[in-house]
């Protein structure tokens, strides 16, 4: 099962220096209150839906789009701690400051969607990344357009794929796509995959 929690309860019961498990229901609380805070600073940043028009699932996991990063994590796990120590001592010193760093965090990270839909980065592979002519490529990605046909181009111009039409999953996930390098002069060139909102370019190596 996928956690739920931007903190991890043995990360905080470290950094506190606890060892046993007296205030576990005391952190478990805080580390929902922190989950809210992250999520309501989250929503603010990426909106509801992604350029896609597809529904972005807070909390952040391993399995969103966008997936939740590492950095992020341990900022949580600050400011759990920051808010037990604020609770014990009033004093707002490093509560401020961890809240500052999730701001900081959120902002160079997520900082341009205030415009503009969050657009999930495009991921993809070319196997080989050069040949000769009539040599067998195989084309996959991720984070294209969900439920999309896609165009594939070699040197500017169309290419017939198999399958000839590529449609990419509800995830916007395609693979094992195959095409044969066209007649063309030594040379590097450039592969293009197009969705709906753009494309995205790979070098190809004729030799």
């Amino acid at each position: 099962m996928v956690s739920t929690n931007y903190a991890e309860y043995d990360s905080v019961k470290v950094k506190l220096r606890l060892e046993d498990d007296s205030m576990r229901d005391e952190i478990r609380l805080i580390m929902q209150e922190i989950n809210d805070l992250i999520n309501n600073r989250l929503r603010a940043k990426l909106g509801e839906y992604n350029i896609y028009g597809s529904r972005i699932e807070l909390p952040l996991t391993s399995s969103t789009l966008p997936p939740i990063p590492v950095e992020l994590k341990a900022i949580a796990n600050d400011l759990v701690v920051a808010k037990i120590r604020l609770q014990n001592s009033e004093k707002p010193m490093l509560w401020d400051s961890a809240v500052n760093v999730l701001d900081n965090y959120l902002e160079k990270v997520y900082g341009w969607t205030r415009s503009t839909k969050f657009q999930p980065i495009r991921t993809y592979t070319v196997s080989p990344t050069s040949g000769n002519v009539g040599a067998t490529v195989t084309l996959s990605g991720t984070n294209f357009e969900p439920t999309a046909k896609l165009v594939i181009k070699f040197n500017g111009n169309d290419v017939v794929t198999t399958p000839t039409t590529v449609i990419t999953d509800s995830k916007g996930v395609f693979s094992g796509v195959t095409f044969v390098v066209p007649s063309v002069t030594e040379d590097q060139y450039k592969i293009k995959i197009v969705d709906g909102f753009g494309g995205i370019e790979a070098n190809f190596q004729v030799t």
